[in-house]
């Protein structure tokens, strides 16, 4: 074989090798990028869904606590026969309106916590996914017919009151998502027709809650206990502290 020919054949091999070799080093490293961006992206969602649980951890707590201290007042403090025919006409629509308004303003705040948390992995952080099962419950609890009680919801109506709820404040951020205050949702009542129908029944409702015993009351007895464990959970990396009405109120336990 003549050297010009042998010198072309072993120059095509060495570049077959060399193409070969660069094509493998680019798959390899196009397989290294993709995991790292794999890990990258699960560790994001691990930090926003830390992120959340935290931004939301203490208005969340907040309004959990006004309601589940609100159930207890009524149902074991007998709040609304003190109040309810006092002679005062601004207690009178206070001990009404505000418990409405301290459902309403629960439901709105996990109308907020839905929103961000939809875009997250269900496994991607603990917390969040402890926070969203004892949610859950809580509407479960609302929405079943299979407890006694009033106040029922149905999970629609819960979400378009939260909806209702929602509103936007300014703050060093700038404007950001924010639930009515209890001087505005009574001002709504007052002044939108629209807004006041979807409280109509829950407000009508809240004076029969002093009429009927522990057994019919069932649906606010199991509300108040799926609350407590919810502060439980927002709660726990806190000094334990003494607090009004933490002990258990359900007649019957799911």
């Amino acid at each position: 074989m003549r050297p010009e020919v042998l010198i072309a054949i072993l120059s095509a091999a060495v570049a077959l090798v060399s193409i070969l070799v660069t094509a493998r080093t680019a798959h390899r490293t196009t397989v290294v990028s993709h995991e790292l961006q794999e890990k990258t992206r699960e560790r994001t969602r691990d930090e926003l869904a830390d992120e959340l649980f935290r931004h939301y951890q203490d208005p969340l707590r907040w309004s959990a606590e006004s309601l589940q201290s609100r159930l207890y007042n009524v149902l074991r403090c007998g709040l609304l026969p003190r109040y309810l025919r006092c002679g005062d006409p601004g207690d009178e629509r206070y001990v009404v309106d505000n418990t409405v308004y301290v459902l309403a303003e629960y439901l709105g705040w996990v109308e907020l916590l839905r929103r961000h948390h939809r875009f997250l992995d269900d496994n991607a952080e603990k917390n969040a996914g402890d926070l969203a099962g004892i949610i859950q419950r809580t509407h479960e609890t609302l929405a079943t017919d299979s407890l006694r009680g009033p106040l029922r919801l149905f999970r629609g109506q819960q979400r378009a009151i939260g909806e209702l709820m929602l509103t936007w404040t300014e703050s060093p951020a700038g404007r950001v998502r924010d639930v009515l205050g209890y001087a505005r949702f009574c001002q709504l009542l007052d002044t939108d027709p629209g807004f006041r129908s979807w409280f109509g029944r829950l407000r009508a409702e809240v004076p029969a809650i002093q009429h009927s015993d522990d057994h019919g009351n069932q649906r606010l007895h199991q509300l108040h206990d799926d609350l407590l464990d919810l502060l439980d959970l927002l709660c726990r990396e806190e000094s334990p502290r003494p607090s009004q009405g933490r002990s258990r109120l359900a007649v019957r336990r799911r």
